[in-house]
Order: structure tokens, then sequence, then C-alpha cells
């Protein structure tokens, strides 16, 4: 008796579910009675005549219609009323005559575009003159979200006619597909019911609008409100969702079994082993010695030529833990090769890895991603700086790839030195260690923190070495150490001797940290025949480097050969002689397990290396890059940088030469945005985003030729910010606030959405602008749904009433 009570519950609450979606439906399709009186959204300009008059200090004529049968959108004049369905809207002159729009499928909710259709041109000029703010006029806004929660709201209405159908043939199998349509049906009603929501209470920022002179202002006279639909869809979400309950209480004992089943089913499937850093070399969880038997992944993008560097730089790239299909197709070649790690040079944080990074880990593979993007989304080697906008970029990687076992390290950079005359970079890489290891730490991530090097002169590549693994403070502290330090290795060619190795394996020897070759496999003298494979995975060299990543999979160019070892032709592989003679090399390997977790002994960090001619890094580190100190300066500096292109990073730097140079001209200078790895002096706006950098130059600028106008133009792309102090003392006062600990280090955080600084490119922006003529401008969806609430209050009134008479006819 009890199951058949539950299924007529809610099979009852399902029916009422849908008799209010059917009457929501059938909302303005015409202007017979029914339809005429129900409506998602109401439009009333019957006061926009005194308004307009009111704005344009004349009398308006001609504004209306007095024919309630004229076509709209004819320019005949505009409606008293206009009443939104949600397959076409009606015009009423009146609270009854009036005529509808030719129905269709997810109508647009674009009530401006709508009013000013009917006007005469120059009234719609006018309209579109006076209402310049407000998300009321924002047409793509509106149409988009309630043309997406149409089909949001016919998906739930079709899932709860089939929850009934289900649910009325009372077999235990369909009740069970009945309440999985009333579960999908219910969240689908709850979006589209919420977003209309929001967009309505959005809309009403028109009915505060006020116009005409300040001694008389009155309102704009355009009224939205909210249509009886929207209650009626918010009562059938309450009862699509309470009619999921009696299936629960019935359910509950299998619910248990199941899930009891399903963490059996886990506790068989083992994640990979966590890698972790003891002394200079690496272990699993397990407590055996873990050595990176790799491949570099990743195709090439397009290149630019640098004599310093045997590879071309790449100016583009193809994420290779996006494409699906390509992991796919080439996750049994990886597998065949016997590896154990990828390395992958540059990824697109706001796409998804989830498929490539889970196949990747079911096969045993761990990854080495480096954060650095190409051109401006890394340290750049000649004008190095560590600002807020590369930190967020880091920072919006590591959180992309954090929810995945198989990240064995990040790379803060690949190859940034390549000569003694730029190791004052060091600073700026280490800096960037220190930071992004914080972070790793405040998320509880136990991913590396690496940088792969040039294996260029001794004088230098060894000191570098040694810089990232010291302690600046000389307390053996490892805050500012990476983990693990990367050399690509190209110099064992051909078929060469165990001793080309010798210097290399001297210089390293005493290494506090792990360290591997992070690319290795020279071109230079063909065929690769890959027998240093068994030379870097045994004594001595196994109890110095701790692995290798052969390079490449893809096909690569370079100053020295082609590289790669396989063919890709869409979904076909072929592999080359390269790969068939890695993977015997790969195959035959076993690693050794000596020393022991136990004896590798605690890490130390030494002091770092002294300065000379061929090392020119300061010990002293720049600071943690502020977003808020430059959010902060940004907002009241007195010229701002307000670009005319979009294309921000192809003026930016020339705009700070110009900035600077005027600045020198007048007695002044750019000290304030310039960090030195040399001589460890870092300006106090030297860690903000190249866009708050240039606002800066050009308010210093402004400020020193006593805010001429015409000095805070440079080109059309600044604008004076009435914002600022207005004096240049409390300009100077209001700066000083903002960063007033410009050498703080500390542990970042994310990056908070599209607030704060962004890449170099991007400029300062504001973003939309569609405020409100009341002042508010967010799109808070939340907010809004709670302004609303009265909506929901109904619906789940109507709800809990439905809902007592459904049981009382049940029982009956």
């Amino acid at each position: 008796m009890r199951g058949e009570v539950c299924i007529g519950s809610a099979s009852v609450l399902s029916l009422v579910s849908l008799v209010l979606l059917i009457f929501m439906h059938v909302g303005q399709i015409n202007t017979s009675t029914v339809p005429r009186g129900i409506s998602m959204v109401n439009v009333n300009t019957s006061g926009y005549g005194l308004g307009l008059a009111a704005a344009l200090g004349d009398p308006i004529g001609g504004l209306y219609t007095s024919n309630a049968s004229a076509p709209l959108q004819q320019q005949k004049g505009i409606r008293d009323l206009y009443k939104f369905g949600l397959y076409s809207y009606c015009g009423y002159v009146n609270g009854t005559a009036g005529t509808c729009s030719n129905s269709s499928a997810a109508t647009r909710f674009e009530p401006l575009q709508v009013m000013t259709a009917d006007m005469l041109k120059n009234y719609s000029d006018f309209t579109t003159a006076l209402i310049t703010q407000g998300t009321f006029i924002d047409s793509d806004y509106l149409g988009e979200f309630t043309n997406g929660a149409y089909y949001l709201i016919i998906i739930g209405s079709v899932c709860a006619a089939l929850a009934l159908l289900t649910g009325l043939l009372k077999h235990t199998v369909l009740f069970f597909l009945s309440t999985l349509f009333a579960v999908l049906g219910a969240l689908m009603l709850l979006i589209g019911a919420t977003i209309w929501t929001v967009i309505i209470k959005k809309a009403e920022s028109i009915n505060d609008f006020i116009v005409g002179p300040v001694a008389a202002p009155v309102p704009l006279g355009i009224t939205v409100s909210t249509g009886d639909a929207l209650f009626l869809l918010w009562a059938a979400w309450a009862c699509l969702l309470v009619s999921i309950l009696p299936y629960m209480i019935r359910a509950i004992s299998r619910a248990a079994g199941l899930a009891a089943a399903l963490l059996t089913l886990a506790a068989g499937v083992g994640a990979l082993q966590k890698v972790s850093r003891t002394g200079r070399y690496l272990y699993t969880d397990d407590g055996n010695r873990f050595f990176i038997k790799g491949i570099a992944y990743q195709e090439q993008g397009a290149v630019l030529a640098d004599p310093n560097s045997p590879f071309s730089e790449p100016s583009t790239f193809i994420d290779p833990l996006t494409d699906s299909a390509a992991c796919a197709r080439d996750l049994p070649f990886l597998q065949e090769l016997g590896v154990n790690a990828v390395r992958i040079y540059s990824v697109n944080a706001s796409l998804n890895h989830d498929d490539c990074m889970n196949g990747l880990s079911q096969a045993g593979i761990y990854t080495i991603i480096d954060l650095a993007l190409p051109v401006n989304g890394s340290i750049d080697r000649n004008n190095p700086t560590w600002t807020v906008n590369l930190l967020n970029q880091y920072i919006e990687t590591i959180d992309a790839f954090k929810k995945y076992d198989n990240v064995l390290a990040f790379n803060v950079g690949n190859e940034v030195i390549t000569a003694p005359a730029g190791t004052g970079a060091a600073a700026f890489i280490k800096a960037a260690a220190r930071d992004v290891k914080a972070y790793l730490n405040s998320i509880s991530s136990s991913a590396l923190v690496g940088y792969a090097a040039i294996d260029g002169d001794d004088s230098w590549v060894v000191p570098l070495a040694n810089y990232l693994a010291c302690d600046p403070t000389s307390g053996n502290s490892g805050s500012s150490a990476i983990d693990i330090f990367g050399l690509n290795n190209y110099e064992f060619c051909g078929d060469a001797s165990a001793s080309a190795y010798n210097g290399k394996n001297g210089d390293f020897a005493g290494y506090e940290i792990p360290a591997y070759f992070s690319e290795f496999g020279c071109v230079k003298q063909p065929p690769r025949l890959w027998t240093e494979v068994p030379i870097i995975f045994s004594a001595p060299m196994s109890d110095i480097w701790s692995g290798a990543v052969a390079f490449s999979y893809f096909p690569a160019e370079s100053n020295d050969g082609q590289f790669g070892m396989v063919a890709v032709d869409g979904t076909t592989v072929t592999p080359n002689d390269d790969f068939g003679r890695l993977k015997d090399q790969y195959g035959n390997l076993t690693f050794p397990t000596t020393p022991s977790k136990a004896d590798a002994g605690a890490s130390q960090f030494p002091a770092c290396p002294q300065q000379n001619s061929t090392w020119l890094a300061s010990s002293t580190l720049p600071p943690t890059p502020n977003a808020a100190a430059c959010d902060c300066l940004e907002s009241i500096v007195s010229c701002q940088f307000t670009p005319k292109t979009s294309n921000t990073s192809a003026i930016i730097g020339s705009l700070i030469d110009l900035g600077c140079s005027l600045l020198g001209q007048n007695g002044g200078n750019c000290d304030d945005i310039t960090p030195n790895g040399t001589t460890g002096t870092y300006g106090r706006v030297a860690f903000c985003d190249p866009a708050t950098q240039l606002s800066f130059v050009m308010s210093e600028y402004y400020e020193l030729t006593k805010r001429v106008a015409t000095s805070c133009d440079f080109g059309g792309n600044a604008t004076v910010n009435a914002n600022a102090p207005s004096s240049v003392s409390g300009a100077n006062a209001a700066a000083s606030s903002c960063l007033s600990n410009p050498s703080a280090t500390f542990t970042p955080s994310a990056p908070s959405g599209t607030s704060g600084s962004g890449n170099s490119g991007n400029g300062s922006g504001s973003g939309s602008g569609s405020g409100s003529g009341s002042g508010s401008g967010n799109n808070n969806a939340a907010a809004a749904l709670f302004a609303s609430g009265q909506s929901v209050f109904v619906g789940l009134g109507v709800a809990f009433v439905f809902s007592v008479l459904g049981s009382a006819l049940t029982f009956a």
C-alpha cells in the first residue's frame, strides 16, 4: 500500500507540474482570453510619452498608435503595453485589444528593439540617444539568455511529461526512470526559471530611470514587471521537485546498496602514486626511487629564429592535451615506447584537459607542464620581469591542472637564460619559483616546481643550477628553491661513449636537489641510436640524475636538424626508425633502486653563488606581485591608459618608451617601473602588469607638466581619470598608500575572475558597458534571484497546496 501511495503522490505532482507548464507555454501565442493573461514579462510604456516630452522639452505626437490591429515592427506607433511569452509577444493599446508577433520557438526578449521598431524613425533615434545604459537596452544579453532559457524549459517540460507517463505504468524499472526524468526536468526548469527571474530583475532597472531637467525630473515612463507565467514556472518546478521525494523514500535502501557497490569498485581502481623529493632524489609513495623516462609531447607552433638557441622560438602553440581524439590516437604509441612521463611546453588553461590527462593517468604516465606561454606569457630573457599578469597566468594553469593525479612538476621557465649577459634574469626565475611553490603549498598540491635550462658554458650554467637551489637568506630554507632542475642536454651524439657525460657528471655530482635531462637526443650525427639511454639510467649517472626526456614525439625543426619520431596524417600515426630504437632502449631498462629513501638524506640549501663576470644575478629577489596594490594604483592614477586598439601588446612597449623619454626630458625617470635582477633593485611599480605601469608613467608625466591636458593624450590612448585626487600631492600620497609595502613577499592567491591585472595585452578596459540607470551594473545572478524571491515563494506556496491536494486524492 505504501508503494501505491508513493507512486500516486508522485504521479499527481507530475501531472500538476505538467498542467502548469502547459498554461505557461500558451502565454501570448494570441490575444484570446487565456493566452492574453499569461506572460513571462510585461513592459508598460504608457507613460513613456510624458517622459520623452520631459526629456526633449517639446510635446510628443504620433508616438502611440490607437489601432489595436496595426502590425508590429512597422513604425506604426508603440503600444501601451507589451507582453512577452516563450513563443511570441503581443502589443496592447489597452488591457485587451492588441496584436501579436509571428509565433516561433525561443522568442527572444528584446524590449528596446521591439519598441523602437514600432516607433517613427525620429522617436526611435531619440529613444536610442536617451537610454544609453542599463540592461534594458542590452538586446544581445537579454535575447541570448532568454533564448537559452527557453530550451532548458522545453527540455524540463518534456521530462515532466515523461516522468508522468512512465510513473503511471507502475513498474519498478519505469518508476525509476520516471524519477530520473523528474530530477532532470526539475534541474532544467530550475535553471530556466532562474535565468528568467534574473533577466527580469536586471531589466527592471529601467523602472528607476529619471529624465527631464534637474529641477523637475520625471520617471522615464517604461516599467518592467514579472508576468504570471514565471510564477507558474516556479510552481511547476516545485511540484516536479517534490514529486521526487516519494521515490527517494522507497529507494533509499537500494541507493545505499548501489553506493556500497560503487565504493567497492572505486577501491579497486588505483590512482598514480605521488612522486616527492627526498634529498636529491625522487621517490614514489611506496618508497621506491623514481626515474623520469619521458618524451616531449607537443606539436611545434609557428617559430621565430633565435641564434642563441638550437631551437627556433615558438610564437604560437598547440595545446596537445585538449584534443581528445589526438590523445586517444597517440596514447597506444606512448605506451609502446614505455614512457612514464611526457613534457608539455604550453597549455591553454581555459580549455578542458580531462580526457587526455585521465587517459595518460590510466596509462601510468605523469606530466611535466611548463607554465609559460610564447611571446608575452613568459619571463623575457631580454627584459626580465616578474609581474601580476605572469603570476596570474601561472596560477590559472596550476588551477586548471591541480585536480589531476599525474602532474609531476610545473616548470616556471624554459631556456630563459642563454648567455652570461642574461644571467640577471635568474632573480626573476627564482622569484617565480618561490611564489609558485608557496601557492602549491597553499592548495596542498604535491607537484614539484622546476626549471629547464639550456646547456651552455659551465661558467654560468653551473651557477644557475646552484642559484636556483640556494637560500638567499643563508638559513637552509627551500622556500625559494626549485624542487627539480632540468637540463636540455644534447652533447651525446651518434654512438658516443659514456665519457661524453663526464663533464656534466662532475658539475652536478654534489648538487643538492634532483636533476634530470629535460631534453636529450642529438640529431647532429644521424641516425639517433639512443645508446645514451642505458648510460643515463645506470650508475654512476643514476647517482646524479633522475632520468631524462627524449625530444621529440612530434616533428620539430631546429638549427641542428630535424627531430621527431612519428609522422601524423589525420588519425594515422607512422613511427620512424628513431621511435623503434628508442622503444628498444627504453624497454631494456631496469631502474636502480639505490639509494633507498631512508638513505637519501635531507635536502640542503646552501648560500647563493657570488656575482662575477659570468654570473650577474643578485641574491635579492623581486617581491611577490601584488594584484591588489596594482588595482588600487590603476584606480587613482590621474592619467589612465585607454587604448584605441584591442591589440594592446602591440603598442604598450612603444608607449612606455615614449612616456619614459618624455619623463627624462622633463627631469623625471622611470625607475619606479624598472626591475634590475643584477643590482637587486626593483621599482615599486615593477611588479604590476604593463598596462598599469603605462598608466603610472603617463600619470607621472601628466603631473610633472602640471596637468596640461595635452600631456594626457599619448596619441589618443590616454584619458584623464576623473576619480583621481585633485592635487599632485594628493595623487602622490594615494600612490604611496597603494604601494605601502612594495618589497613584500607573501603567499599569492588565485586571481579573482576578470578583475585585477590580466595579460599584458589586455590593457585596462572596463569590460561591459551595460550598467543600469540606478548604478547597478553587475550581473550577480544570486543577488537578483533572492531579490526577486517573491516569485520563488509564490511557486513554493502553490506547490505545497497541490502537494496536499495530490496526497488527499491518492488516499481517497
